[in-house]
């Protein structure tokens, strides 16, 4: 049965935009609602990341204070690497008297006699020094050999031969002379030999690096 609608025109455009208007509020509840709850989600996360930020901020302040405490200790600890590395510094670049000497009697001849040796290490190989040495620069007087010996050539074979210790450089003879002939110790009868003596200076080579100095930069007052 085919429906008919009693209504005056005018009524029927008036109920047809009411029910549009009820489908627009409904549409615009549904936005609120649909924003409502994207709101809620959104603040729930903020809390949470603020919940997180206070946790990181309270991680931080306590880390800050243990650095705070553990502080000295670390200044300690700076000063003590200094000073390891000043001494181990200090300890390389000494001068080993005993291995130069242990050389020196490698490398003298039989028929030379010292009669005195002098060293001394310069200025400018100690620590701390404020005129490091320079390469190629003059050598200085470190090292005096004095003794006897037969020939003006064994002065020479053993100037030579402290050419090869690696620790000296500029060997240097002082003098030479000959003095009056004396009798061979150990022999009867035996012609008196002619005795020569001399003295030989050297230098000490200096350091590829200066020595390091004695206070310790950087250290905590």
């Amino acid at each position: 049965m085919k429906r008919i609608n009693l209504l005056p025109p005018e009524q029927r455009v008036k109920a047809s935009r009411e029910r549009g208007l009820l489908w627009a509020i409904l549409i615009l509840v549904a936005v609120v609602v649909a924003l409502g709850m994207v709101y809620v989600w959104q603040n729930s996360k903020v809390t949470d990341k603020q919940v997180e930020l206070d946790g990181l901020t309270a991680q931080v302040a306590a880390v800050q204070q243990q650095a705070a405490v553990l502080r000295p200790y670390a200044l300690i600890q700076t000063e003590r690497t200094a000073m390891t590395q000043t001494a181990k510094g200090i300890y390389d670049s000494r001068v080993s008297w005993s291995t130069i000497l242990q050389e020196i009697s490698l490398v003298i001849p039989d028929n030379v006699r010292l009669q005195s040796l002098t060293c001394t290490v310069p200025a400018t190989m100690l620590p701390g020094s404020a005129a490091p040495a320079t390469p190629g620069a003059p050598g200085t007087t470190d090292v005096t050999f004095s003794g006897t010996t037969y020939t003006h050539k064994d002065v020479a074979e053993f100037m030579t031969r402290l050419g090869l210790i690696p620790q000296l450089m500029n060997i240097q003879l002082g003098s030479s002379a000959g003095a009056a002939a004396a009798p061979v110790s150990g022999t009867s009868g035996a012609t008196p030999a002619a005795t020569v003596t001399f003295s030989v200076t050297a230098s000490l080579r200096p350091y590829l690096t200066p020595p390091p100095a004695t206070a310790i930069g950087g250290a905590a007052q």
